[in-house]
């Protein structure tokens, strides 16, 4: 079977028709309805069927898919380690990280990798943590920082350092004056924060909830982590939550004293690469640094180390 043609028929499962997977793959209809046709001739099933919205994998051929596109990725591992082997080093490295994390950090390894690699290239991605992953399974990253949620099947998951994410306010906000707070404190104040379906924000309002409390009106939703969200909460009467570090202290905000055992929002933040992926020889190093610029503890953020 023809690599190509299994490009082919998963570019038509992710695309959903067989026009927009031509248009991606800058072939015509008729060719990659050929390319479909041979593989179904080949595996004697049918791969897709006719939906009004265009193309639906059958039962089987989900199944096929699935494999094909372990197939596809994994021939492009070992495309790249051929390449590698005869060029000495294979120089791009494509690294996805979270909105959270921290961008000193992230700028100060790169800036190393670059210096140290004069033929490195990088690609740098920030998405949500999910996207991300999505994309590392793909095959379309070689490296990403996300929180650490639980088990992700097919990635090999090393855990980094502990994320302090605090409930903050504008400097001067009132209940900054306060010790010991209590969530029934908070009830009744606005809040600016992510969309409902984030992580975090599922954690506050689960929080909340089983207290037997309002979950917080949200009355700006942003980014929680981003810079400009921040600006937002100075000079207002928001809440918000945010990662507690030294470029926190510098926005204007402070985090509110709430009592021991009240809320726990702190996370652990690693790092993910595919499961028997081919990681070059640059791959390997930028881990390297990442993990010695972390190790120096310099971004406010507490490393983890192996018990």
């Amino acid at each position: 079977m023809d690599t190509r043609d299994l490009e082919y028929v998963v570019a038509v499962r992710h695309s959903g028709s067989i026009g927009k997977a031509a248009e991606a793959l800058g072939i015509s209809q008729p060719a990659l309805t050929k390319a479909v046709r041979r593989v179904e001739e080949q595996l004697g099933l049918q791969l897709f069927e006719r939906v009004p919205q265009g193309m639906r994998p059958t039962q089987a051929g989900e199944l096929f898919l699935e494999r094909a596109q372990k197939l596809r990725r994994d021939y492009d591992d070992a495309m790249a380690e051929m390449r590698c082997l005869l060029t000495g080093e294979q120089g791009m490295v494509r690294i996805g990280y979270s909105l959270t994390f921290p961008d000193q950090l992230l700028h100060i390894a790169c800036k190393r990798l670059l210096r140290e690699r004069p033929a490195a290239k990088l690609k740098l991605f920030c998405r949500m943590a999910q996207e991300l992953l999505s994309a590392l399974r793909a095959g379309d990253l070689d490296i990403v920082f996300v929180p650490i949620q639980a088990f992700e099947p097919d990635l090999d998951i090393q855990p980094l350092y502990q994320d302090r994410l605090v409930v903050a306010a504008d400097a001067d906000h009132p209940l900054c004056r306060r010790k010991q707070l209590r969530l029934e404190d908070l009830v009744g104040e606005d809040w600016a924060l992510p969309a409902g379906h984030i992580t975090v924000r599922r954690m506050l309002d689960e929080t909340f909830s089983q207290r037997g409390l309002p979950v917080p009106a949200t009355r700006v939703e942003a980014d929680f982590s981003s810079p400009n969200a921040y600006q937002l909460i100075v000079g207002s009467r928001m809440l918000t939550l945010a990662r507690y570090s030294r470029e926190f202290l510098g926005t204007g905000m402070a985090a509110l004293d709430l009592a021991p055992g009240e809320i726990n929002l702190n996370r652990h933040i690693g790092m993910a690469t595919r499961t028997h992926g081919f990681l070059s020889p640059v791959c390997r190093r930028a881990i390297e640094l990442f993990g010695e610029e972390i190790a120096k503890g310099n971004f406010g953020v507490e490393a983890m180390h192996p018990e």
